[in-house]
């Protein structure tokens, strides 16, 4: 089940993680794309930070990479209009965040549940490895609490959270968040017009991006 309408034809696996900033700024980005692509999300959970256990390729960022990307951060916050009360680098255990939304999406609640989580991490810096901010979110999307809390605690739920990091380490993906659409891997927030052209192209919809346009100046 899916918040996304039955005549949504291009597919993107969105991966993603509550505790990823860019993540966070990246939610809303991609769901106006798929609104104007008429296209459909699959938000995808995963856990970021077990990138640098699995890849110990990855480097770690100097102190100057980490101060230019909070700025780059607050840039896009303005940009998109967005509001924060938690740092860049604030980290918190999002596991059970995300083993919620997979709850929320087997009752087709998943757009409204993950906006309320980013909202309650980020622009309330709420602690949302709390089980009470998750239930308070939850109840807002009218989800039944008690089989909420009896689904955190099962094996498989964990394990489906497991495989969405497989399946994206097997695309190659290294951070979130992750467009993934068709056999294209699109990567950070900053891919986002490269998404959406993507989307764009496989729609059935007339589509045209911003600069695309065929123009030639003259009067009609």
């Amino acid at each position: 089940m899916s918040n996304y309408p039955s005549t949504a034809t291009p597919l993107v696996d969105a991966f993603f993680d509550f505790d990823c900033p860019w993540s966070f700024v990246a939610f809303n980005r991609a769901n106006e794309a798929a609104m104007r692509t008429m296209s459909r999300i699959e938000w995808r959970p995963l856990q970021c930070s077990e990138f640098p256990n699995r890849l110990p390729e990855l480097s770690k960022p100097s102190a100057m990479e980490q101060a230019s990307a909070a700025r780059t951060w607050m840039a896009w916050l303005d940009y998109c209009g967005l509001s924060v009360q938690r740092e860049f680098d604030a980290r918190v255990d999002s596991q059970n965040a995300l083993l919620a939304t997979l709850y929320a999406t087997e009752y087709g609640q998943e757009q409204g549940f993950i906006a309320g989580v980013f909202n309650a991490h980020w622009a309330q810096a709420k602690d949302i490895s709390k089980l009470p901010v998750l239930l308070d979110v939850a109840e807002a999307c009218e989800l039944n609490l008690q089989e909420l809390q009896a689904w955190l605690a099962k094996p498989v739920v964990a394990a489906a959270l497991e495989r969405n990091l497989q399946e994206y380490l097997a695309k190659q993906g290294f951070a979130t968040p992750g467009f993934s659409i068709g056999d294209r891997l699109y990567i950070g927030n900053e891919q986002m017009p490269l998404v959406e052209l993507a989307l764009g192209q496989d729609s059935d919809i007339s589509f045209v991006m911003p600069g695309s346009h065929d123009w030639d100046g003259s009067d009609d």
